[in-house]
Order: C-alpha cells, then structure tokens, then sequence
C-alpha cells in the first residue's frame, strides 16, 4: 500500500532534541523545511554556499524559535573532497549526534538539447547535483552512525525527458545512490534513507526555467514539506529505500 504522506502532521515537538542538517537552506524547500523543522524542536546545521543568507536565517530561527542553530557555507560546484573531509570535522567537534541528514541543494543551469550542451555546463550540473549529494552523505555517516534515530532524505526529482540534460541524468543517479544507500545502511546500525519527489514547486530554480508559467501555478515550498517531516522524524522508523512522489503522475 502507497504511503499518504501529503497531509502528514507531526506532533508539535516532533523533533525536540534532533539535530537534523539541511543542505540548500535558504531557498525554496531548504528554506521552508528549516524554518519548519525548527518550530518543531531541532536543532539545525544549514548548509548553502551563501555565508550572509546562512548567518540571516539563523539568526532569523533564533529569534523565533529561542534555540541557536550552525551554519557551514560550501560551494558544492567547487568544493572537492577535502572540502567534504573539513565539514566531516566540523561535524565531529559538535559532539554529539546528526540525527537526520536533508540533502536538498540543487542546481540547473539551463534546459537545452544534448547535441548543443557544453561540456562545462555538464560537469558542474552534474558535480552540485550528483557528486555533492555523495560527498556530503559520505562525510556524514560517521555522525549518523552516532544517532539512536539516524535517516537520510534526498530531494529527487523525475525529470527523465528531453532538455532536462545533466540535471536529469543526475538526478536519476542520485535516487540510484538513495537506494545503494538503503540496502548498505540497513544493518547492525541502521540508518534509514528516503527520497521525497516534489514535483514542480514554486522556488527559483523552478521559475527561472519555467518563465512562462504563472508562479503561482505552483505550490508554495511549505505546501510540500510534509513528506519530508514524515522521513526526517521518529514516525518513519522501519522505513528505508522509499522514493516518495508529492505528485505520482506527474514527470518533468
């Protein structure tokens, strides 16, 4: 039976006590699922390549929620693996536990045919979206590994059609790693690792492209956060290797 995860409500304190680290934190969905996931009692590391945007909206949580969150800035279209290895520190030094890992950062840089797509395009669409999104997982199980209740979300997206080039083969490759994931980390210390599909939102990536569209065609990002709530707290316990679409029918 499919999950029905659209109209998913956490308990108000769902995630007193959790660490839970977002990567692409101050846009679109990033931004939404943080300012959420802390209402609800997490402690936050945001992570986006833009340090001011990070030191605002942690700044921003505070305020609203009383508790001090960390950021890590990082260019994933730069950083190489000794970047990676550095925020593996980072991470250590907090002493204590990651106990859920949102791996949301995203980039297209344009939707054109594969026989006009430069090469340098290619390799940094491909670099942010895929390769990124297996550095920081990496860097992270250490601290996962530590948690009681350690889960994985990827932000994936089905897009396997024309123009969508090394955006859609990366993102194809990255819900191959979820599932590698899955069935690796489901052993003696498990970590539990999902995917939630969105389907068209209305952030700038989306928009940018898409110009169109009236925005407002879209839904708003805080609209489709609740697959992600569901994932990242204690009620998905047991549930690993789940690619979950906000919009089954819909690909592109």
């Amino acid at each position: 039976m499919r999950l029905q995860l659209n109209d998913y409500c956490m308990a108000e304190d769902g995630l007193e006590g959790r660490m839970v680290l977002i990567s692409g934190a101050t846009d679109g969905i990033g931004e939404a699922l943080a300012l959420a996931c802390a209402a609800l009692g997490a402690q936050l590391v945001l992570m986006s390549r833009n340090k001011q945007k990070l030191e605002s909206l942690c700044t921003k949580l505070q305020e609203t929620t009383g508790q001090a969150h960390l950021y890590y800035a990082i260019d994933h279209r730069r950083a190489g693996e000794v970047d990676y290895l550095k925020f593996a520190e980072f991470l250590s030094k907090q002493d204590r536990p990651l106990d859920s890992l949102v791996v949301n950062a995203g980039h297209i840089a344009a939707l054109q045919g594969l026989r006009n797509y430069p090469l340098e395009t290619w390799l940094r669409t491909v670099t942010v979206n895929q390769h990124a999104a297996f550095l920081l997982a990496r860097s992270c199980i250490p601290a996962l590994e530590l948690s009681e209740d350690p889960s994985i979300v990827f932000s994936n997206h089905d897009c396997n059609s024309a123009y969508w080039g090394a955006y859609a083969v990366a993102k194809s490759a990255v819900l191959g790693l979820m599932e590698v994931l899955a069935q690796e980390l489901d052993g003696d210390k498990p970590i539990r690792v999902n995917g939630v599909d969105p389907a068209p939102v209305r952030t700038k990536l989306r928009t940018a492209h898409f110009p169109g569209v009236h925005p407002h065609t879209y839904p708003a990002p805080d609209q489709v956060i609740a697959p992600y709530l569901y994932f990242i707290g204690p009620d998905s316990q047991g549930t690993t290797g789940i690619n979950y679409k906000v919009n089954p029918d819909y690909s592109g």
